[in-house]
């Protein structure tokens, strides 16, 4: 109706159909909350009732949250804003007005009517008779009755029932506030959330947060339900169900000794999933499964930084290639990174642990050299991930799947290496000897300093041993070097050590070890006896003695040989082709006579030694007669056989066996012969020498004892006569003449 129309209708009847219009909308608007709050307090009774009894889980919970806001939307629709966005036209009103009384015999209506139409003057229509049917409605209105046409006891009670339905749900909004079991189920139905009815007990997933999981890929991990502290009883039987993309499974789950701890291992999780714990009273959410992948090595870099004093750059070692032999006082140097952003890196070996610097995905850190040690090291490096490990009430970071491991073995700088040998020196020299040596000094980086020791004692004696220290000549200029060479001599005379003696010397070198040292290594001890002239000389011509018997063995042997081959070579003499067991003959003779060769070069050594003892310990001069002997007459010779004849001889047996023609092979065995023989005659030579010169050095070592003990008795007869001059001093009372020490340590000397 447009606002002319309405100005038309007459007042009294407008302002009845607003009340009326206002008492419908009130009735509207208080049965439709009416039924609204009936029906939320049906579902919530409901919901109240499914949760508290079956437990329902967060996707149920929300499924009914959903159904109960879908019904109480429609509800609320269908009962209080349809209607009230309804609009009931004034004709309606008016009938159901009329409806209440036969009085108004439809003079409302038709008021209403007459109103609106628009009647002209020219129109076939009394315009009284209009006027009077208005006027008539209008007296009419006056005598609507709201409570017979709207019934409004019952909108009272309607009131009333809002009343009590309003004060019951501020109760339920205080009870969800105040009351545990309200609150629990607002909580869980309203606000999704996960908090648990009261129970005997509550099952709780080790780990958890924030409904969710994180476990390593890849791994067997070990998932745990416990009970959570205040239960009242314990649950004998507990399960886990699963649920992926594979489908839903279940299984057992094993409970402790004390029986509140349950655990399932799973193995090898390779895809997302979710699981919940669930018992005969207890259940927990479902829980998300978030996979996380382990931080891996991608580069890694170890370095030795040695000692100081070894010089030595920095050494990468190869990865992979241990164990590592590393010097002690070594340092390490690590450096790597990862594929993720690390939290911690850490290289541990037995209880040694040392935390690496850490920069975003890279690594690094220094192990001192004090704390680099010999054993297995593991490198661990660890991300942000937050997992809990099973067993463990605390979070930490996720470590890698299998540590970098590495072995190393310190081992000492050795110490110096010293191997001397004396040239002509034998067991026995005189106490004035020169001993010539030679030999070298060997260390891993550097030789610091090098001296002699020598010890003596006389045999005998109840003195202590003496002892001193000899400083090597010439090696001022190469010490401080890996190598150091010894070649010299060392006098003995100005030693002063006297005859019969024991004589110890020692080589001994340091090194410039500064962490473990400085280390000292020592040659092998050399022990000498320091003897008289007659003594060595007498010992001289005993070896001599010993090498002329062997000599004469030689002979001996050569002779048979000379034979052997004659008669080889005689049976051999006609023949074209040698049989093969001519043939292995003339083999063994060759055999016989290359042994004969090596047996005779120890000898020549033997006796070339003899010649230099005899130098060394200055028995002769240079030019002296035993010493030209040995050269002239025995060794010489000798020598002379070892680059002549007995090569030739062995060479000339080999030429006979390999000769096709008689008349070479003939001549082959024929020079042969004529070697033996050169050999023979020469070897015999020197072994008549050396027996004819065996009774002259016999002679000169007999002049020698005749000598010492003349010089024997006469220390003898020296004492007896001091011995006499004190009995006689003694009687007289004068005071006894102190002897000479130094007297009779230079008679000892001779001695």
């Amino acid at each position: 109706m447009s606002r002319k129309e309405k100005k038309n209708v007459p007042v009294a009847i407008d302002e009845k159909i607003g009340a009326m219009r206002r008492l419908v909308q009130r009735f509207f608007l208080v049965s439709g909350l009416n039924r609204f709050l009936v029906w939320l307090f049906g579902i919530v009774a409901v919901d109240y009732w499914l949760d508290s009894s079956f437990r329902m889980d967060w996707s149920q919970r929300l499924i009914t949250l959903l159904l109960g806001s879908a019904v109480l939307s429609y509800t609320l629709w269908k009962y209080l804003l349809a209607p009230l966005f309804s609009r009931i036209s004034d004709d309606a009103l008016l009938l159901q007005a009329e409806k209440s009384g036969k009085e108004f015999k439809e003079s409302l209506i038709s008021a209403l009517e007459f109103s609106r139409m628009k009647i002209g003057e020219d129109e076939n229509v009394s315009q009284g008779m209009v006027k009077k049917t208005i006027e008539m409605g209008e007296r009419a209105s006056d005598g609507i009755s709201f409570d017979k046409v709207f019934r409004l006891a019952r909108l009272r009670m309607h009131l009333v029932a809002l009343v009590v339905l309003l004060i019951t749900f501020a109760g339920l909004c205080a009870g969800s506030i105040l009351t545990k079991p309200l609150g629990i189920w607002f909580n869980r139905n309203v606000m999704l959330g996960n908090e648990q009815w009261p129970q005997d007990y509550f099952l709780d997933v080790a780990g958890v947060k924030q409904g969710e999981l994180q476990l390593p890929k890849g791994d067997d991990w070990v998932i745990s339900a416990v009970v959570r502290k205040g239960y009242q009883s314990l649950p004998k039987k507990v399960e886990l169900e699963f649920k992926s993309v594979s489908g839903r499974r279940t299984e057992s789950m094993t409970a402790s000794a004390k029986g509140d701890e349950f655990r399932v291992e799973i193995g090898n999780v390779l895809e997302p999933f979710e699981f919940r714990v669930i018992s005969r009273e207890s259940q927990t959410e479902w829980i998300n499964v978030k996979l996380l992948n382990r931080p891996e090595l991608r580069e890694l870099s170890l370095v030795a930084v040695g000692p100081e004093y070894t010089g030595e750059e920095r050494v990468d070692l190869p990865v992979g290639a241990g164990p590592y032999y590393l010097l002690n006082g070594t340092a390490l140097h690590v450096e790597g990174s990862s594929d993720k952003p690390l939290k911690s890196a850490l290289l541990s070996c037995g209880g040694e642990r040392h935390e690496l610097i850490v920069d975003g995905r890279k690594f690094s850190g220094v192990i001192p050299a004090v704390n680099v040690v010999s054993g297995t090291y593991d490198l661990q490096v660890e991300d942000r991930e937050v997992v809990r490990l099973p067993g463990s009430e605390d979070f930490s970071g996720l470590g890698s799947r299998d540590p970098a491991r590495f072995k190393i073995k310190l081992k000492h700088d050795r110490k110096p290496r010293v191997r001397v040998s004396f040239n002509g020196v034998s067991g026995m020299v005189v106490p004035g000897a020169r001993l010539p040596f030679n030999g070298e000094v060997e260390d891993d980086y550097a030789v610091d300093s090098a001296e002699i020791i020598y010890t003596w004692k006389e045999d005998n004696s109840e003195r202590e041993q003496s002892q001193g220290l000899l400083q090597l000549d010439g090696v001022a200029d190469v010490i401080g070097g890996k190598h150091l060479p010894l070649d010299g001599a060392i006098e003995i005379a100005p030693l002063e050590i006297p005859v019969n003696s024991r004589l110890g010397i020692q080589f001994r070198a340091t090194d410039n070890d500064t962490v473990t040292g400085p280390k000292s290594g020592e040659s092998t001890k050399i022990l000498l006896r320091v003897v008289g002239e007659a003594e060595l000389r007498t010992d001289l011509l005993r070896r001599e003695k010993e090498q002329r018997q062997v000599l004469s063995e030689m002979i001996k042997k050569q002779d048979l040989l000379l034979t052997d081959t004659g008669a080889l070579a005689a049976e051999c003499r006609e023949l074209k082709v040698l049989e093969p067991s001519q043939r292995e003959r003339v083999v063994a003779l060759q055999k016989r006579q290359k042994l004969l060769g090596s047996n005779l070069t120890p000898i020549v050594s033997r006796l070339e030694g003899m010649l230099q003892e005899i130098s060394n310990n200055r028995l002769e001069e240079e030019e002296g007669v035993l010493k030209a002997r040995l050269k002239e007459k025995v060794i010489a010779p000798l020598s002379s056989l070892l680059d002549g004849a007995l090569p030739a001889a062995s060479v000339g047996l080999d030429s006979a066996r390999r000769v096709a023609e008689l008349e070479r092979r003939n001549a082959s065995f024929s020079s042969v012969e004529n070697a033996q023989r050169n050999v023979i005659a020469v070897m015999r030579e020197v072994l008549v020498h050396m027996v004819r010169n065996e009774g002259y050095q016999q002679a000169v070592n007999l002049l020698y004892e005749i000598q010492r003990a003349q010089e024997r008795m006469r220390v003898m007869t020296k004492k007896a006569k001091e011995k006499s001059l004190k009995e006689v001093l003694r009687g007289n009372g004068a005071p006894e003449p102190k002897e000479n020490p130094v007297e009779e340590d230079k008679d000892n000397t001779n001695r």
